[in-house]
């Protein structure tokens, strides 16, 4: 027994940091970082959603294609944690490179929402959102 334990000990530190390299990577990818983000937005933790975002982030409404990107800050969610709380959840979504489509249901609401996220170096740089329509019907211009 004791010996098993040595050689896992002396064996650790060479593959240990492989192991977390492929870790940090994996966490790294757009659909994980989006994925985190719609946790963090479910359990109302400003915290880790905040981490989540760089320093600046650009949102831009889907609707309005004249409107210049607004530059903001890590987006404050105390706005969704309020009673009724409200929660997203992934319906459909599309991943090509740094970019995360989702169609996203707004459970309370009876409604959905679409959100194309630019995810880089592991935060989330530029967002653009739709306003809510309908469960189910894709709101049309």
């Amino acid at each position: 027994m004791r010996w098993s334990f040595k050689l896992l000990l002396a064996m650790a530190p060479a593959s240990l940091p492989d192991a977390l390299g492929a870790q940090a990577a994996a966490d790294t990818l757009p659909e994980r970082v989006v994925d985190r983000a719609y946790e963090a937005i479910n359990r109302c933790d400003s915290t880790a959603f905040k981490a989540l975002n760089a320093p600046v982030v650009y949102g831009s409404a889907l609707e309005d294609t004249t409107a210049a990107p607004r530059r903001r800050g890590a987006q404050d969610i105390s706005g969704w944690c309020k009673t009724p709380k409200v929660r997203f959840k992934m319906i459909h979504r599309i991943v090509l490179g740094p970019y995360v489509v989702d169609e996203q249901a707004v459970v309370e609401r009876g409604a959905s929402h679409l959100d194309i996220f630019e995810v880089r170096g592991g935060k989330i740089v530029h967002e653009w959102e739709s306003d809510l329509y309908p469960a189910g019907k894709p709101s049309r211009p």
